[in-house]
């Protein structure tokens, strides 16, 4: 479905493009428990052909309970309410090979307690972490998430008072399995991959590709970053492909609100994505973790420029950020849009007056930006007998 192979376009020029839609499957869906047959779930794909580029988005409902047993077991912890196996986003660019997916399985491998075999690395933002390839400083284990609900205290008192009572051990209390009930992803895609992870595939999953050792820390700060200028509404260039499609969400209890999502425009001379994980525990913390992922259309070389970027910032800060004619609309908290620019300016705050190290620090924080540079690919034998 890729474009023929061109040359890139120069600045200000319009690309021709193609849009498409259409049915890639149909997943066959559990019977209900009255017996009743259920339609077979509808996967569809729309997106987009431009200049050496394809951005595809596939969309589908919330995970059947066949993909979530599956998935469950595959990674050893139970999955958040509402996972969208089959949303992904995938980008691929015919003249070098490269490609990018994000989705919600591979985001899912890689927070605290899934089993060790299908695990994947998250990336890490601080300076000492920041390089990739051979030289690289081997990532180091997850953490636990640390959190715990605002009322979590009281309510250990009173199931250790209750167990005592009934003679009971307070052991049961730290029996269950221990994982990241939070669903904190710093996961920043798969390079080299077409596909999202199929939940239903034995084989050992694929942890690293080629492209991942493409990706070097930016070192000029002028060129190595995404230029907000030319994304503005002021750049007058019009969004020829938009979508905003969620990965999964869970309501932690009715705790507050765990969020991957991932949306992606493509304007005449370049694209961006932005994969966002959104964290409110109501009374205990925030936490953001953004990737955006941004590609000139209009270089000789064409380049993938990635930013990282995570935050956690104390509830309360955020909410010392509600306007005075606002103060207790608490509505404010769950707009994800809101609370980022309000993190943005704690965040600045706390930058102007340093405080001794956390040992609380979310080990997502932080960031960097990586750039890829996408060189043709060596044509193949067949490739090369066919063109001569």
């Amino acid at each position: 479905m890729a474009a023929l192979p061109s040359r890139p376009a120069p600045r200000g020029a319009r690309v021709p493009h193609r849009l498409f839609e259409n049915k890639v499957h149909e997943c066959p869906r559990s019977s209900s428990d009255a017996g009743k047959t259920v339609p077979p779930e509808q996967v569809w794909e729309r997106g987009i052909v431009i200049g050496d580029w394809t951005v595809r988005v596939t969309h589908g409902r919330i995970a059947n309970a066949s993909d979530i047993e599956a998935l469950s077991e595959k990674l050893d912890v139970p999955l958040p309410e509402m996972p969208f196996l089959h949303n992904a986003l995938t980008l691929e660019h015919a003249r070098s090979g490269f490609s990018y997916c994000f989705d919600a399985v591979r985001a899912l491998r890689c927070i605290d307690g899934v089993r060790p075999e299908q695990q994947l690395t998250p990336i890490e933002c601080e300076p000492a972490a920041q390089a990739v390839g051979p030289h690289a400083r081997p990532h180091r284990t997850l953490s636990r998430s640390g959190i715990q609900v605002a009322y979590a205290k009281e309510w250990g008192q009173s199931r250790r008072a209750a167990l005592a009572a009934q003679g009971g051990s307070s052991a049961s209390l730290t029996s269950t399995k221990q994982y990241d009930w939070t669903y904190s992803s710093t996961w920043p895609g798969m390079p080299g991959a077409t596909a999202p992870d199929d939940v239903h595939d034995p084989r050992s999953p694929i942890r690293r590709t080629a492209w991942h050792d493409a990706f070097q820390l930016g070192t000029d700060p002028a060129r190595d970053r995404i230029p907000v200028e030319r994304l503005s509404a002021a750049s007058g260039e019009p969004i020829l492909f938009y979508d905003d499609i969620v990965l999964y969400e869970d309501e932690l209890g009715d705790n507050g609100s765990s969020l991957l999502h991932v949306k992606v425009r493509v304007m005449p001379t370049s694209l961006l994505v932005l994969q966002r994980f959104f964290l409110r525990v109501d009374q205990v913390v925030f936490r953001l973790f953004d990737t955006r992922l941004f590609v000139p259309f209009d270089e000789p070389t064409p380049r993938a420029i990635r930013e990282c970027r995570g935050m956690q910032v104390p509830y309360i800060d955020v909410q010392q950020c509600l306007p005075p004619h606002r103060a207790n609309d608490l509505s404010l908290l769950t707009q994800v849009g809101w609370v980022a620019e309000a993190m943005e300016r704690a965040c600045a705050r706390r930058a102007r007056a340093p405080q001794a190290p956390s040992s609380e620090r979310w080990e997502g924080e932080g960031a960097c930006v990586h750039v890829a540079l996408l060189r043709p690919r060596e044509p193949t034998a067949g490739e090369a007998s066919c063109s001569s």
